[in-house]
């Protein structure tokens, strides 16, 4: 399953590194949201490899929502994870997906690349997490000096500012499904995304790095701090926070 993800997550970034005028608007995605070249381009090339490769999986998409193939698996994906990023040349996207059944909890795999770099993240449900190949772990608070990945952006909740305050270092990436990788690679203790709209997190932007940092040995909840899980639908929307262990989740404010 590695292999065959990453080979769906290569063409999107290929298709995407031969792009002009990337950023022009092509339609409206399924939540009515305009829809980039880029994404279209990315997500097109995508769901190509998923034939050509013979995936038996449902699809579930950024741009068109709930592709039913007939099967019992349903692939994940966010082609473009960052599109300003990648739009305005900054090197924090990637391309994220996982495969599993009903909710976050059914997944059993995940991937994310990042073109950029060429760092690939893994998890298989129960095996593990791991980056380019070799296991990684998260961090714990013991370890030394914290650095919070907190989404500060204009719809950011005023908790927000308190988190990010909390931490010796604060980081704000504009990619969720990289930042998550973040927390499970162990570089970030925490990732924070508290929206105060309803421009909150969509399962396509999460579904992998959820696996991941859990795989990391992390902890993932929503802001009750409950164990985050959510469907694998359209609609599923969240805030969320991930951290490296109970001791870093119960220091917050």
């Amino acid at each position: 399953m590695r292999d065959a993800l990453l080979a769906c997550a290569k063409a999107a970034a290929d298709a995407v590194s031969a792009l002009e005028d990337p950023g022009a608007q092509v339609g409206s995605g399924y939540s009515g949201a305009p829809t980039s070249r880029i994404d279209r381009v990315a997500e097109d090339a995508l769901l190509a490899k998923v034939e050509d490769l013979g995936l038996a999986v449902n699809i579930l998409t950024e741009e068109r929502g709930l592709i039913d193939r007939g099967h019992a698996d349903l692939l994940v994906c966010d082609p473009v994870d960052g599109t300003v990023n990648a739009l305005r040349g900054i090197g924090l996207w990637g391309v994220s997906l996982a495969v599993g059944q009903w909710t976050l909890e059914g997944l059993r795999y995940g991937l994310v690349f990042q073109p950029e770099n060429g760092d690939v993240y893994y998890a298989e449900k129960g095996k593990g997490a791991s980056l380019n190949g070799r296991p990684m772990k998260t961090r714990r608070l013991s370890d030394g000096s914290t650095l919070y990945l907190v989404y500060l952006g204009q719809s950011a909740a005023p908790a927000s500012y308190e988190v990010a305050a909390a931490g010796r270092r604060t980081r704000a990436l504009g990619s969720a499904s990289l930042e998550l990788c973040m927390v499970a690679r162990g570089a970030a203790n925490l990732y924070y995304f508290h929206s105060a709209t309803d421009a909150r997190l969509r399962i396509v932007d999460i579904a992998a790095g959820v696996l991941l940092v859990r795989e990391a040995g992390g902890i993932v909840v929503d802001l009750d701090r409950k164990t985050l899980d959510l469907p694998l639908t359209t609609a599923a929307r969240t805030n969320l926070i991930a951290a490296g262990d109970a001791e870093t989740l119960e220091a917050l404010p």
